[in-house]
């Protein structure tokens, strides 16, 4: 890659109009119709499918040369689509991120959403008819070199054979929950964008859109980081009850689902996000078990932040606080924090250095705060070609400089991938955390050797111990949340107030005594439990955290030149197989380790007790 000089100013906004002028450019209306036509031609070459997957697992061999021909054509043109298709819904989605107002693109998510379904319908005969065939076919199809992108996929699926419908029910499935399902997933990220926090701290009165007052929950003034906890907290107190009701539409449209699949064997909800997060239940099992354990590290974290902070406990809006010493510190220029990252990136390979300047001065990271902007932080990339994209709202914290190395993370996860076919580039959200906080990682580590001072390397550590509490302790408690929340929808309808409950519970549960109050309307400020698409979009995080430290701890003693070239290759070959593989897997390929086992999560959390331990002795030494 070639090296990139640094300017003064990085572009702060998109500039996707290689793709598309803007949200209103005629030419969307024209590849919608493109795509239109191309999904109705699929279909029709897929109907035939219809019956035979009643027969599909009594094919002749004699029949196998013939499907094969018409299988891997299909797959030429379903390549082909996906691009045109993945292109223009990025583009919408990525419009709909810098401002959830814009009318135009409101106007397309549904249309491209309902177009989402109906090519997961018209290739529905062909899917099951590919999950019901015989394992022999199956074979005699990856032996041809159109196909074999599809095959790890293929096999991964047809562990849940058990689990079909007929070809019309599941038509039907997909075509009820564009309008069903999906439609609360879309509501929820409307209000996101449109409601506004009224912050009142420090004799003013401010009104601000959710993704700015999240950013105050990250100011170095207690009482504007409480302003903004208590702003965000009203702000979707008001919209309760729609959130709940949302909740409970589609967690009960998931139980429903499962319920009608299970005519062969009934498979647990969790079993199914595993199978989906490409781990087995027992490896989960291990993995919350044996951090629950260890639940202690976390609550010493959130302790010492409140000791650094002269407070006796740690209060909700204190979480994400910067140092006692960053308040002293001017803000991060955007600038400075790429140089900052690609300098620490360079510590495993100046290639990902050279891909963080890449990414800045091309315009392909959106930070730049807007009006009706969406919350969060993502990365996502266009097909063709494979660019990747970063979104997030920079306001030059720290927290803000650490999400950005997250998100940088998930770009290169994609980048060296990007010469792979498509279908072996869909890693699971356990693998996707993977890069992402081995970034995060690659950055504090950067920071704490640049330290001179007792107060820098506080800062640093600080960094960590935040950390340790999120994912040890936040992300947990999530996770039991949704459990609690998916056992109460069997029974009926949830109600806001049951909620708040089951929220408070799940906090007390993980934090215990280390936070002075709860957040009982976490559930409805958090995306993530309104996503349609996914449930369970919460131990995948600390999966990640986990792995990614272990992955981390590789890394040979001695730095030198070739030592880093080895182990950036070997690190890079783990990147690129999370497509192809399970996670055990992966991890028994390449590490030669049991993720089912107890152990290899107590070796990664006993990495977090040394960060927490030494962010200890330093809150201890400054006091």
């Amino acid at each position: 890659m070639q090296t990139l000089t640094r300017p003064n100013t990085y572009p702060q906004v998109w500039d996707n109009s290689q793709f598309f002028s803007g949200s209103d450019d005629p030419k969307i209306a024209t590849a919608i119709e493109e795509i239109k036509a191309a999904i109705a031609t699929l279909a029709t070459t897929c109907e035939p499918f219809t019956l035979l997957s009643e027969v599909a697992d009594t094919i002749s061999p004699d029949d196998f040369a013939d499907l094969t021909s018409k299988i891997s054509t299909i797959y030429e043109q379903r390549r082909a689509l996906s691009k045109q298709k993945g292109n223009l819904s990025t583009f919408i989605y990525t419009a709909l991120s810098t401002d959830t107002q814009d009318p135009d693109a409101n106007t397309w998510m549904p249309i491209l959403q309902k177009l989402g379904a109906a090519l997961e319908q018209a290739l529905i005969p062909l899917d099951i008819f590919l999950l019901r065939a015989s394992e022999q076919f199956i074979t005699h199809l990856f032996a041809n070199p159109a196909m074999t992108d599809t095959a790890f996929l293929i096999h991964h699926q047809r562990q849940l054979k058990d689990q079909l419908l007929s070809v019309s029910e599941e038509q039907l499935i997909t075509a009820l929950s564009t309008n069903g399902l999906h439609t609360w997933g879309n509501l929820y990220s409307e209000l996101a964008g449109t409601l506004k926090a009224t912050i009142q701290a420090n004799g003013q009165t401010r009104e601000m859109g959710l993704a700015k007052a999240a950013n105050l929950l990250s100011h170095p003034d207690s009482d504007t980081r409480k302003a903004a906890w208590h702003g965000i907290r009203t702000a979707w107190a008001t919209q309760q009850t729609a959130i709940a009701t949302g909740l409970n539409a589609i967690n009960g449209w998931r139980l429903e689902e499962t319920e009608k699949r299970a005519h062969t064997r009934k498979l647990h909800y969790l079993d199914a996000s595993c199978h989906t997060s490409r781990i087995h239940r027992n490896t989960l099992d291990a993995m919350i078990n044996t951090t629950y354990q260890q639940r202690d590290i976390g609550q010493r974290a959130l302790k010492a932040m409140a000791k650094a902070i002269g407070q006796s406990q740690a209060h909700p809006w204190d979480v994400m606080a910067p140092a006692p010493a960053a308040g002293e510190q001017e803000t991060i220029s955007f600038e400075d924090a790429i140089a900052l990252i690609a300098s620490a990136f360079n510590q495993l390979t100046p290639e990902m250095g050279d891909f963080a300047i890449m990414m800045a001065q091309k315009g392909w990271i959106d930070g730049l705060p807007t009006p009706n902007r969406a919350t969060g932080a993502y990365c996502t990339q266009f097909a063709d070609p494979r660019e990747p994209r970063i979104f997030m709202t920079y306001e030059g914290t720290m927290t803000n400089v650490l999400t950005l190395a997250h998100e940088l993370g998930h770009a290169w996860h994609n980048w060296v991938m990007r010469d792979l076919p498509r279908l072996q580039c869909r890693y699971p959200m356990t693998l996707a955390e993977t890069a992402s906080i081995f970034a995060e990682t690659l950055v504090r580590e950067a920071l704490m050797e640049k330290a001179s001072t007792p107060a820098q390397k506080l800062e640093i550590a600080w960094q960590e111990a935040q950390s340790a509490a999120i994912f040890l302790l936040n992300i947990p408690a999530r996770f039991e949340f949704e459990k609690r929340l998916v056992e109460a929808r069997k029974i009926g309808a949830v109600r806001p107030t049951q909620m708040c409950e089951m929220m408070n519970d799940s906090w007390q549960l993980w934090f215990e005594d280390s936070l002075s109050e709860y957040d009982d309307l976490f559930w409805a400020s958090k995306l993530h439990f309104s996503i349609s698409e996914l449930g369970f979009y919460n131990y995948p995080y600390l999966f990640g955290y986990l792995f990614s430290l272990g992955i981390y701890a590789q890394q040979p003693t001695e730095r030198t030149p070739e030592n880093k070239a080895a182990f950036n290759q070997r690190y890079t070959q783990l990147l690129r197989d999370t497509g192809t593989m399970t996670a055990e897997d992966l991890v028994a390929h390449h590490l030669q380790k049991d993720l089912s086992q107890p152990q290899f999560w107590q070796d990664s959390l006993t990495i977090v007790e040394q960060s927490v331990s030494q962010f200890e002795q330093l809150v201890d030494s400054a006091g």
